[in-house]
Formats: structure tokens, sequence, C-alpha cells
């Protein structure tokens, strides 16, 4: 009885034995049918080191090989911002082939440590919901470049630069005010540059050029020197009121861009003296039936027109100084420029929405001798549906 136990034993341990190893074998034949990942980057990470910013970019090429049993393509590569342009292989990877991902970084305007990463989308050719994703980083250090003309008079009009711009802007300026401003030019060539005139001067600006000498009208600019520009704005002999542009014209003998533009802007703002409650107790007073108007939905090159009510609830004539629409699209046109107290007029305003679409607002400043309020904005706004086709 004894010896059969024992045999028994020995028999039911060979059979166990031999279930494991068949058990070992399947898990081992089904860890091999898995497949492996598409492809392999030996590396991932790219140190630029110290790099200038006068070189204004750096690349590096991160290669990768398909290891899998299958073409693969690069379907798309996305950097984390902006200053990094990513480049790849277009075409699809055999298995056993290499492909690339290349990344730029601009370092124009960045000096400074970085550190920045791309995201690459790898799919099957075969079996395209396989895909994987894989991020490669790029770090460095840029060195500044050392500052010079083109940081300090950054706007370049042939061979002539401005510092800071081409445009002078004296913001908000009152009817009794009169300011002077100054802009830098500098002479970018290795010649004398004769700065001869400016044209397109309107009344209330008056422009020189500071030399040594005092102010002078033209000016002969040696190669690699400055000069400042004065230009004068008398807001009271202008005219005028609100937003007002304009563009002289600085004559000069240059050979690549003899006409400069020289931009001046302002927003002329009526003076009303001293404001005191007696005074405002007696001023016209501007009331508006609303300020906003909405269309609703409308097509692509309809027109749409809208009258605005206004009243002079004050007690002196309100006069209407200027009615000025945001862009071309709209027209306003007041019945009246001048109403007594109690009376009204109306201001029509059209709205053509030829090749606009989607969510539209104009508006249209209406600028008047209301010392309480002088700028009202009148808002023409709605929908408009695109053309089908």
């Amino acid at each position: 009885m004894r010896s059969y136990v024992i045999v028994l034993g020995l028999a039911l341990g060979s059979f166990l034995w031999a279930q494991k190893k068949v058990s070992s074998s399947a898990e081992a034949k089904s860890t091999s049918d898995k497949p492996t990942k598409l492809v392999d980057f030996p590396k991932t990470e790219h140190d630029f080191g110290k790099i200038k910013e006068e070189d204004r970019t750096a690349s590096t090429r991160f290669s990768f090989k398909n290891v899998g049993k299958e073409p693969v393509r690069v379907v798309d590569v996305k950097a984390s911002c902006g200053c990094t342009s990513p480049s790849w292989s277009k075409d699809p990877i055999a298995p056993g082939k290499e492909g690339f991902v290349e990344a730029q970084y601009s370092a124009w305007g960045r000096p400074g440590a970085f550190s920045k990463t791309l995201t690459v989308r790898v799919r099957s050719e075969k079996d395209t919901t396989r895909e994987e994703t894989y991020v490669l980083s790029i770090k460095g250090e840029v060195l500044p470049r050392p500052k010079g003309p083109e940081d300090w008079y950054p706007t370049k009009v042939g061979t002539l630069r401005f510092g800071p711009a081409n445009h002078v802007s004296f913001g908000t300026i009152k009817t009794n005010e009169r300011r002077t401003l100054t802009i830098t030019l500098y002479n970018d060539s290795d010649k004398p540059l004769e700065l001869r005139e400016l044209v397109d001067v309107p009344k209330h600006v008056k422009a020189s050029f500071r030399s040594p000498k005092g102010s002078v009208s033209t000016y002969v600019l040696p190669p690699k020197d400055t000069i400042q520009m004065a230009v004068e704005y008398d807001a009271g002999a202008a005219g005028d009121y609100g937003f007002v542009y304009h563009m002289l014209k600085l004559r000069t003998n240059d050979g690549v861009e003899p006409d400069k533009p020289v931009y001046v802007t302002a927003n002329i703002e009526e003076y009303f003296g001293e404001l005191t409650e007696e005074v405002l107790a007696e001023a016209p007073r501007v009331q508006f039936d609303v300020t906003e108007f909405n269309y609703g939905k409308i097509k692509a090159g309809d027109k749409v027109t809208h009258t605005f009510q206004l009243t002079n609830v004050g007690k002196k004539p309100l006069l209407i100084r200027k009615v000025k629409a945001s862009c071309g699209c709209t027209a306003a046109n007041p019945d009246k420029t001048e109403l007594k107290p109690g009376e009204s007029t109306s201001i029509k305003v059209t709205f053509d929405s030829t090749g606009r679409s989607g969510r539209d607002s104009k508006s249209v400043t209406v600028i008047t001798n209301d010392p309480r309020q002088p700028t009202t904005n009148l808002i023409i706004q709605g929908e408009i549906e695109p053309l089908t086709k």
C-alpha cells in the first residue's frame, strides 16, 4: 500500500510539472506574439548649450528607427511654443529604416535660458488604430547680442532709421494746448543723407531739425550719426475734433526710398474752461433715444439702416462738431448740426455687410459741445450669415 502511494505521488508530480511547462511555453508564446513599439528614438533630449542671439536660429535633428514589422508614418509634430519650428519625415518609413524629427529654435529676441518640447505622433500604415506619442525636448541658453542702431532706432525706411518710430502720437490733447514731441533720426548708410524738406504738413503742425546750430528746416546727416526732429502740434488751430491722422513726407536724397513717411496722430478734445456747477447747469446737453441697435441676423451683402434720435436737453445751443464712422462700411449723416434747447435731429447710419460674416459690430462717434459728454459712440451690431453656394 505504501509503495502504491509513493508511485501515485510521483505520477501526480510529473503531471503537474508537465502542465506548468506547457503553461510557461504558452505564456512565452503569447508574450512573443504581442506587438512591439513602433519606433525607437535613441535620443529624446538635446542641450544646445550656449548659443548667440545674433545667430538667430539653432537646430537639431532627432533620428528614429522603425523597429516594427510594418511601415509607419509621422502624422504630426506639435511644438510647445511658436519659438520652435518642427519639420519631419513626410513619407512612410519601412521596417528597419530611419526617419527624423528636426527642431529649429528661434533665438532672435529671446535672450536667456529656455526649455521646450515637441510632441510627436507616429502611426502604423497597416493598422491605423495603432498610434504612439513621443515627447522630445530641447534646452539651452541664448546669450544676448550687443545692442546697436537696430535696437535704438527700430523703424527703418530706406537707409534712414527712426527711434522709437516714424510715428509721433500726441494722444489726447485739448484745443487750448500746443505740444512738442521729438523723434530721433539715424543715418544707417555710409554716405551723408540730405534731409531736404517736409511736405504735406498741415497748418497746425510744425516740424524742424534740432541741429547743433539750432532749429533748421533742412539738414545733412553724416553717416552713422543722429539728429532729433521736433514736431509741434497746435490743437486749437486744427479746427477738428476726435482722432486726427496726418502723413507727412520727409524728402531726402536716399536712392532706396527718397520720400520717408512720418505719421502724426492726435485725439483732439474741446477745452470748456472751468466747469463749475453753474456753467454745467447752463450748458447744452446730449440725449439719444438709444445708443445701440441690433439688426439681428442678415445675409452677407444686405444693407441695414437705422436712425438714432438726438435731442438737446440743455439750456444752450448744441453743436454737433463731428460724426465719424469706425470704417468705410458705415455712413452717418445728421439732419442738423446745431440744435436749440429742446430741439431734436436724426443721425442715419447705414451698414453694408458685403464681404463680411459672423458677429459684427461697428461704431459711429458723435462729438458735440456738451461738456459733460462731448463724445458718444453709437453701436450697430448683429450676425451676418454667409452666402450659400
